[in-house]
């Protein structure tokens, strides 16, 4: 690969070797604004074997431990209706949540920090690095976590939760961007989507946690909704501090691989799409990039497949009440629709990894189990309840399929790393609006008629899911031919082309 030596590595192969005739070794001295060969056949010349290897590497190092901190980060911010629900809702008489909207006020509050930190959290990741950065805000929203078992006023819990909404803001668009820094286009969706939907699968578990953590009520003079928060967020805590040691920085920084292997990563990022050089986001570049509709379209797509999830999480327990469940059976059954969520999310994944301009139709497909699920669980009679909780499962999955799987098609349609940190931090804004969308659009004095207003609003932002996924398709494959007439060059690269 170059004039450094190898050591013989796994299968008698030398990673120099793996590049065969071509030389492999990656220069970083060439910008993202120079010429690059972009090629389909991103890994010519590399030994199968050796190449799945180190991706296999990179997998393992990258995706258990973000997935644990997003984990966490979904059972942190939508705990609460879980707590409320414990012990005959003896959170609601210590704050007296229930009077006028005051849940939706606590609710609320989490969103606008939530949002307005995302960019400059993308900031700080680039500038002390992923170890540092997202360790550290994992372990002061823990704090905060811990701190939020012992309010005493409704006040102190909406102030509280505002306080986690600081600190979460770097993990979601930091993960994406991360994510998005390592892998090839080919290879985005499996992997956005598998970081995403191990933290749903295991975060659907939460509810069986808080109902256990509930058992302790009354224990050391807590009551159970303060040790559901308590025990939470120590876990959180914990989990930060595993950051610090697993968390891996950037390619070009990442200490787990050694010199041949970075380079092997990033010539095949700049293969792809030539942006594996880190570019600074300026004035000019942040003008141009927030003027372009497809990032908002993108962001508007997010934000309605965050409406359904966040009106689940934080409503599926009094949802489940009305279908006749009670207390304890609603609790139980919040799971078994997050596990099942796995498989049309993986499914999803490999379709538009795999499969030419599949990226849109899984997009509006998904779009269209939120539909129809959120139409069973909403609308069918309530005697028929086993037809309505199967509405949960078709309208969970489609909405948690689509969060991740519109979050990569939109980093697979962009060069420059650069915009890559604007997109994610723009796009995870758009979720925290689907978040106060979903909290004050599942009104608490509809809560008896099955929140009415919430449910049509899912309904109608997702129907416009699917007609902007079609749209963008359509509008891809026109410009891709454009691009192949030399009409116009896209991104910047005349061999870039849009994946629709």
């Amino acid at each position: 690969m170059n004039d450094r030596s190898s050591t013989p590595e796994k299968n008698g192969h030398h990673v120099e070797h793996m590049a065969g005739a071509e030389h492999a070794h990656f220069d970083p001295s060439k910008s993202i604004e120079g010429h690059h060969h972009l090629t389909r056949n991103i890994d010519e010349g590399f030994d199968p074997l050796v190449l799945k290897r180190i991706i296999r590497k990179v997998d393992l190092r990258l995706i258990p431990i973000l997935s644990a901190m997003y984990c966490i980060s979904l059972i942190d911010r939508t705990n609460l209706s879980l707590a409320r629900a414990a012990n005959n809702k003896a959170m609601d008489t210590r704050l007296q949540l229930s009077i006028g909207d005051r849940y939706t006020m606590a609710t609320v509050m989490f969103f606008p920090p939530y949002i307005l930190l995302e960019m400059p959290s993308q900031i700080g990741l680039r500038k002390f690095g992923a170890r540092w950065w997202l360790g550290t805000s994992v372990i002061l929203w823990g704090i905060v976590m811990i701190g939020m078992g012992f309010v005493t006023t409704w006040n102190q819990l909406t102030a509280v939760r505002a306080i986690l909404g600081v600190f979460e803001a770097t993990l979601f668009p930091g993960a994406a961007y991360l994510i998005a820094c390592w892998y090839p286009r080919k290879e985005m969706a499996v992997r956005n989507v598998a970081f995403y939907v191990i933290s749903i699968v295991v975060s659907g578990l939460s509810a069986t946690l808080a109902y256990g953590l509930s058992t302790l009520h009354l224990r050391n003079g807590l009551e159970g909704w303060q040790w559901i928060f308590v025990i939470e967020g120590i876990i959180t805590v914990g989990i930060g501090l595993l950051g610090y040691l697993l968390i891996t920085d950037f390619p070009d920084k990442a200490k787990f691989l050694t010199d041949d292997e970075r380079d092997i990563i990033q010539l095949r990022i700049e293969r792809d799409r030539g942006d594996a050089v880190a570019d600074t986001l300026n004035w000019k570049k942040f003008t141009k990039y927030i003027c372009e509709p497809r990032l908002w379209i993108y962001g508007y797509m997010f934000g309605s497949s965050t409406v359904g999830s966040y009106s689940l999480a934080y409503f599926l327990p009094q949802i489940l009440a009305t279908m006749g469940f009670t207390n304890v059976q609603a609790q139980l059954l919040v799971a078994p629709p997050y596990v099942w969520a796995a498989i049309p999310a993986l499914s999803s994944a490999f379709l538009a990894d795999n499969v030419r301009n599949c990226r849109s139709v899984a997009v509006a497909f998904n779009a269209t189990c939120v539909i129809v699920g959120t139409a069973m669980y909403s609308q069918l009679p309530l005697s028929q309840k086993a037809a309505r909780y199967a509405g949960v499962f078709i309208a969970l999955g489609g909405c948690n399929s689509n969060v991740p799987l519109i979050l990569s098609w939109a980093q697979t349609s962009i060069r420059s790393q650069s915009k890559r940190g604007f997109t994610s931090a723009l796009i995870v804004a758009w979720g925290g609006i689907g978040g106060i969308i979903a909290s004050v659009a599942f009104i608490q004095k509809e809560a008896k008629d099955g929140y009415p207003t919430g449910v049509f609003l899912t309904i109608g932002m997702n129907a416009a899911v699917v007609a902007c996924a079609v749209g963008l398709n359509l509008f891809y494959n026109w410009q891709n031919k454009r691009a192949a007439r030399g009409e116009v060059i896209l991104e910047g690269e005349p061999e870039f082309r849009y994946q629709g």
